[in-house]
């Protein structure tokens, strides 16, 4: 049986195999990075704060909230 096995992570970590001068260069012409899977149709979105992110060491990121909802 076939399962897709794409993933937020596995984008994440696809992009920035491109580099942060390309990822810029997308983010410049459309606003945010949008990645299709064409296996399962799934889309994972990245808007500039999301790429940041992805370019910035774990441990420069600032504490995630501690607040439940």
């Amino acid at each position: 049986r076939f399962a897709c096995s794409c993933s937020r992570e596995r984008v994440g970590n696809m992009l920035k195999g491109l580099g942060r001068e390309e990822i810029d260069s997308i983010l410049a012409e459309q606003g945010r990075v949008d990645v299709g899977c064409e296996f399962c149709g799934q889309h994972q979105v990245f808007d500039p704060v999301d790429v940041g992110e992805l370019f910035t060491p774990t441990e420069k990121q600032p504490p995630g909230s501690t607040a439940t909802h």
